[in-house]
């Protein structure tokens, strides 16, 4: 079975087009990538939506539940090679779905060329050759933790989600390898702790800090 992706945000091609076109001609593209010559040699995936995740979400116990949709994430290609990514951010009430979200409520986030755009490919390789995904049909989404940093597929399926973590992640946990939610939160369950520490001596630090000022 295909891993899928659910239906384009409206106009989301042309906003994509419209400022990858205006940054290659201005030759603002970004560091590692392979630049086309002209704009119209670049062909871009479907795009998959981008999910976020915070810090407190985790130490809640929760992940994909509380993730919220950002916008959403094209791969460029080049002669059949991806050469970098780019991002549509949706506008605050349409975050929760941009399905729904109209073309002005989208927004050019930027181009970029970095580790996880060819980790993306080889995470998705190794994902369409997972028993389950073979059998199934499952959406393809991005997850991100910031606080953790930990990006990852996420594969939602009708009866369970998959994630498989891209580049170096955190915890131990490894590339390109298939995780049930619940073994990803067990997993980072130290790594949140010790953040949560650190952030909030910081915090109090800082707070000491303008005491002191006063």
């Amino acid at each position: 079975m295909p891993i899928i992706t659910r239906s384009a945000p409206r106009r989301g091609a042309a906003v994509l087009a419209a400022n990858v076109t205006e940054l290659m001609r201005a030759k603002h593209t970004p560091h590692g990538m392979k630049a086309a010559a002209r704009p119209e040699e670049l062909h871009h995936s479907d795009p998959h939506p981008v999910y976020v995740a915070t810090l407190d979400d985790l130490a809640a116990g929760k992940l994909l539940k509380a993730a919220k949709q950002t916008g959403w994430r094209y791969l460029l290609a080049q002669n059949d090679e991806i050469v970098a990514e780019a991002e549509l951010t949706a506008a605050r009430r349409g975050a929760k779905g941009a399905r729904g979200a109209k073309h002005e409520d989208l927004a050019f986030a930027g181009l970029t060329h970095g580790p996880f755009t060819s980790a993306t490919v080889d995470g998705l390789h190794a994902a369409e050759r997972l028993p389950q995904v073979e059998k199934a049909d499952y959406e393809l989404r991005l997850l991100k933790v910031p606080a953790v940093y930990l990006v990852a597929l996420w594969l939602h399926g009708a009866n369970e989600d998959i994630l498989v973590p891209l580049g170096q992640p955190p915890a131990g946990l490894k590339k390109n390898k298939p995780y049930t939610e619940a073994s990803v939160i067990r997993a980072l369950r130290p790594t949140v702790a010790r953040t949560k520490e650190f952030n909030e001596a910081y915090a109090v630090n800082q707070r000491k800090g303008r005491a002191k000022k006063r």
